[in-house]
């Protein structure tokens, strides 16, 4: 969870700093958009590889 508080906190110090700029959405770069998907698939594959060794480690231990 603490990552999640991060990554919201990101989103609102870049929604404020383009909101004191004066920019509108349309100006703004993709760049925080491509970051974003980063993260989240990076936290996608963690949670897998964890639910995937943690499967292996119970069909270890029910043999």
């Amino acid at each position: 969870m603490p990552l999640e508080h991060l990554i919201d906190l990101i989103a609102e110090v870049a929604a404020k700093r383009a909101a004191r700029e004066g920019k509108t959405k349309a100006d703004t770069p993709d760049a925080a958009e491509s970051v974003w998907r980063t993260i989240r698939a990076a936290r996608w594959n963690g949670r897998h590889i964890l639910v995937r060794i943690y499967g292996f480690a119970r069909a270890l231990d029910s043999r």
